[in-house]
């Protein structure tokens, strides 16, 4: 599977990128959405994982972005906030689904890469 991460802390890319990598996926990370959204345009990806609070652009218009390039391409949005009206936002633009931090690796791994690889049958 390959994965795309946007987040603008890189201890969070360099965490996501070794869980990822440890289960043999490839996974391609960017602190700058803009960037994010050019290797988006470019490349194929079977998931995006995005920041909603991100410096250069808010993450729901990133989003936003992001599925008008590919409707089906899979976004689970990040937050480190409970921000409660950003999250249902997210889910009102297409997001499948969001994580808090701290991340749940196992209800990553069991739910949101278990229906990626669904889809992919």
């Amino acid at each position: 599977m390959r994965i795309i991460v946007i987040d603008d802390d890189k201890e969070i890319l360099d965490l996501l990128e070794t869980f990822f990598s440890t289960l043999g996926h490839q996974t391609d990370v960017f602190t700058n959405s803009i960037e994010g959204l050019r290797s988006i345009a470019k490349e194929v990806y079977d998931l995006v994982l995005l920041d909603i609070k991100l410096p250069e652009r808010d993450g729901i218009e990133v989003l936003k972005e992001i599925k008008s390039v590919d409707t089906n391409l899979p976004v689970v949005m990040i937050t480190g906030y409970k921000e409660a009206e950003k999250v249902i936002e997210a889910f009102r633009n297409g997001a499948m689904d969001c994580l808090l931090k701290p991340f749940n690796f196992d209800y990553i791994k069991n739910n949101i890469l278990t229906r990626i690889s669904e889809r992919k049958k």
